[in-house]
């Protein structure tokens, strides 16, 4: 389903991704897979030093909500991690990520200090609000036992090879879910009948709700130029 955001979002996080893509902050990155949906991010965050994440690249799934910058984004990891805070499903327990009274998100929390955050909370679990109970458990009763578990795993989860996997297909996946958008347009634009006086089909609305395509071009990903960008911020 396609989300629709208001021309402020839409300027918003225009600016952010720019920024992202301009002056990232340390260990991590952010791009847009189809320039023409803003709604629909993925991100890149280095493992911190220090932490047993460190050395791996972790793969994340940002989804814009209607309601931003008033709902935070929802974020996934798909490069598994062995934490306490994140689960197998991917999802993240961090208190930005949640909306008052529960969390602490703000409409001033921007794209990068998010991600930030969520970096930081690798290299930082909180067992005391885990999302993990096993996890959080050992965490607690043998740290050193627990990043010992979280490093090996790393080595084989998190690697540039599993990236570029999961990545191709998520390419995939976006590929034909824009296909089947447009064999439901092209239906629903011969139902209605939606031609001008010609007898030409008019032209469809971007069900997105994002850019315009000239200024979507400044955010449009490099992968290998953004990789390079993500390694040396390490």
């Amino acid at each position: 389903m396609s989300i629709h955001i208001s021309p402020p979002c839409a300027a918003r996080l225009l600016r952010e991704m720019s920024l992202l893509a301009k002056d990232p902050p340390p260990g991590v990155a952010a791009f847009a897979p189809n320039p023409s949906d803003m709604t629909k991010l993925r991100a890149q965050i280095t493992g911190p030093e220090g932490s047993p994440f460190e050395g791996g690249i972790f793969l994340l799934t940002i989804h814009i909500t209607g309601r931003y910058p008033f709902e935070p984004p929802r974020c996934r990891f798909l490069t598994p991690l062995y934490h306490p805070n994140i689960d197998s499903g991917g999802r993240i327990c961090l208190d930005t990520l949640k909306t008052p009274p529960a969390g602490s998100w703000s409409p001033a929390v921007s794209l990068p200090s998010l991600l930030l955050s969520i970096r930081s909370l690798m290299a930082e679990p909180n067992p005391d609000d885990g999302l993990v109970p096993d996890i959080s458990e050992l965490y607690k009763r043998n740290p050193t036992e627990w990043h010992r578990e979280a490093k090996k795993r790393t080595r084989v989860d998190a690697t540039m090879e599993k990236l570029e996997e999961m990545q191709l297909s998520l390419d995939r996946e976006c590929s034909n879910d824009n296909d089947t958008v447009d064999v439901a347009l092209q239906q629903e634009n011969i139902g209605t009948g939606n031609e001008n006086k010609d007898g030409a089909e008019t032209s469809q609305v971007d069900v997105k709700g994002a850019m315009p395509s000239m200024e979507v071009k400044n955010v449009e990903y490099d992968r290998d130029s953004k990789r390079s960008k993500l390694s040396s911020r390490r």
